[in-house]
């Protein structure tokens, strides 16, 4: 599975003219000189090319994206004004604001009315073929992952999820589980899951706070290991209460996950659906031919 997280992050208050990015006058009135890195360390020259047969607006564009794809730019900080990219890069202000909004569409910016354009936060990589749990994944990124408990109880599994997991039609109870998946304190995920325990045995509340994975947890007490997972993606719109939990507007985007996961028995050992705010979580896979 792969998973690109977006995270909340800087201190800096919007408004902070001083650190929106050197290519423009601060309020000392000393002049930045602007330079974007590649990945392999070199500097890219800030400049749009006007002999180039790129158009100049995605020139600007992939400037700017190499700027906040690098930290320079950091989550939350306004943009220079038109006046002053109009000033740097000596482009017209319809080339900027075509390339604005080519990095609103694509996720870099976001736009509030009255106040102006500031940087999104960025979505971070995982890879496509790894099965890990969300807590692994929030450490990975330096994030401190969190959950609030929902519900956990003994129950029936709905007919779909039985079958899922290869139960026969007399199998009693699973483990039934609600939580709401946090990142730095902030909705991330909420996930629910059905979990195929050996006979007799459950997990209680304050087990699963203590622990916080339950991969961990299924494996020191249960001895289960996940080895490998299939799993299935589906974008839908949040429910009221969905919305209300994960903090966004009822009718918002996300990402559906539903993944069967299987023990080093090689059997089905937990049905897990988890919806992510799409507005911090994408998928990725690489294809090779």
């Amino acid at each position: 599975m792969t998973i690109l997280l977006m995270q909340r992050g800087s201190a800096r208050e919007k408004g902070s003219g001083l650190d929106l990015a050197p290519g423009f006058s601060d309020n000392t009135g000393n002049n930045h000189m602007m330079s974007c890195p590649h990945s392999n360390g070199t500097t890219m020259p800030a400049i749009v090319d006007p002999n180039d047969y790129t158009p100049k607006y995605f020139q600007l564009a992939t400037i700017l994206r190499e700027r906040i794809s690098s930290g320079e730019l950091v989550p939350h900080q306004p943009i220079p004004s038109e006046r002053q990219l109009e000033e740097i890069y000596s482009v017209s202000r319809p080339t900027i604001r075509q390339a604005i909004e080519l990095l609103i569409r694509q996720g870099f910016l976001y736009r509030e009315h009255g106040r102006g354009t500031f940087v999104s936060p960025q979505k971070l990589q995982k890879g496509i073929s790894e099965l890990t749990s969300f807590s692994e994944d929030m450490r990975a990124r330096g994030i401190e992952p969190g959950q609030q408990i929902l519900e956990l109880k003994m129950a029936l599994p709905p007919e779909e999820v039985r079958q899922r997991l290869d139960l026969p039609p007399e199998s009693g109870e699973l483990l039934y589980i609600e939580r709401l998946r946090l990142g730095d304190g902030v909705p991330m995920g909420l996930m629910t899951s059905y979990h195929v325990l050996p006979e007799g045995l459950t997990l209680d509340r304050e087990g699963l706070e203590a622990a916080g994975s339950i991969y961990t947890l299924l494996q020191e007490r249960f001895h289960l290991i996940p080895t490998e997972a299939d799993e299935t993606l589906e974008a839908v719109l949040a429910t009221p209460r969905e919305a209300a939990l994960l903090q966004i507007a009822p009718g918002s985007p996300l990402l559906l996950s539903v993944r069967i996961t299987y023990s080093q028995y090689r059997r089905a050992m937990e049905y897990v659906k988890i919806l992510y705010r799409a507005d911090r979580y994408q998928y990725f896979a690489k294809l090779t031919r």
